[in-house]
């Protein structure tokens, strides 16, 4: 993916207007489609990315990173709202209360309870698909707790022999991985343990550059020795998908799925759902342009501060507005 560029907040040329006097801040040149807008200014669920979307970080999950334009002010939108919120990150080293609590230390309103790392819907979906499992998790606490928290049983690297392995190998992210686990996983996989990894995509983008997705590598390096392909549980996954609706608790037609890379359009439509795509990240204007057919969002701004315009129909002004670092 390309560096970002900066993209005009002047409305589109034939973009629809909303009710009152602020012209939607559109991308300059993009064009919704017919309804487009309204579907998503009129949705009642809304998922919220986490890196080059609120915050701009080079660091898995916001860490280290400041809100950027607008940030602060649409999460308490939407709550003030009455909207389901959820706040997504494919991070999955910490738990969601970790996450959580950095972003509130950041200035925003991240409830513990509405945060989803690609851990803990890993372990939800685990939990659903193979109740009673013993699982085999290659990560630090930001998956071995959720599955914990879920009643699973978790196997020990040690416990590689024949009748002792694990029904499931969940690969998240660590600091590094021991042949020992590497071993373990490797004879799961086997003899017949689902695969599973949080992440499918090689890179991490959170808007000042990009650092290596080490749960894919590691997931694809137990897939060469096995010949068994991972499965993803987190962005873009229609197993991600499934546990965002259940939390969300609304009809996927009225979910808004907003965030700066394909992955987040990717999973609006495995789930039937919209998509914002914001320009803040992972995507420039000159990707955008490439986009077709169902690979274009419902809506694509600059930033999640134009979103709020185009959701409250008011000017963006906020004291709480952090001005983005880049490397641009």
């Amino acid at each position: 993916m390309s560096t970002p560029s900066t993209a005009s907040s002047a409305p589109a040329s034939g973009a629809p207007a909303t009710t009152g006097t602020v012209q939607p801040s559109l991308v300059n040149g993009f064009v919704p489609g017919p309804g487009d807008l309204d579907s998503v200014t009129s949705s009642r669920g809304w998922m919220l990315d986490v890196d080059g979307c609120l915050v701009s970080t080079s660091r898995a999950g916001g860490a280290g990173g400041s809100p950027l334009p607008g940030a602060i002010d649409l999460l308490a939108h939407l709550y003030a709202a009455g909207y389901s919120v959820v706040i997504c990150t494919n991070a999955s080293e910490r738990t969601p209360a970790h996450y959580a609590q950095h972003l509130r230390s950041l200035g925003l309103d991240a409830r513990d309870e509405d945060f989803i790392t690609a851990g803990s819907a890993a372990a939800d979906y685990v939990v659903h698909h193979h109740p009673g499992a013993t699982v085999l998790a290659l990560g630090t606490e930001g998956i071995t707790r959720p599955l914990a928290d879920l009643g699973l049983t978790l196997a020990e690297p040690r416990a590689a022999r024949p009748g002792e392995l694990a029904d499931v190998v969940l690969v998240g992210a660590q600091d590094g991985y021991t042949r020992e686990e590497l071993n373990a996983a490797c004879l799961a996989v086997d003899a017949g343990a689902a695969l599973y990894t949080t992440v499918g995509s090689p890179w991490f983008h959170g808007g000042l550059g990009k650092s290596v997705a080490v749960s894919a590598v590691m997931a694809h390096a137990i897939a060469w020795a096995t010949g068994v392909t991972p499965h993803v549980l987190g962005k873009p996954s229609p197993a991600l998908g499934e546990t965002l609706q259940r939390r969300l608790g609304v009809p996927a037609a009225q979910i808004t799925i907003v965030g700066d890379a394909p992955a987040e359009i990717a999973l609006a439509r495995t789930m039937g759902s919209h998509a914002a795509l914001v320009l803040s990240g992972a995507t420039s204007t000159t990707d955008l342009a490439t986009f077709r057919g169902t690979d274009r969002p419902e809506v694509a701004v600059p930033g999640v501060a134009d979103l709020l315009e185009l959701l409250t129909d008011r000017p963006f002004h906020s004291p709480h507005s952090h001005p983005p670092r880049s490397n641009r």
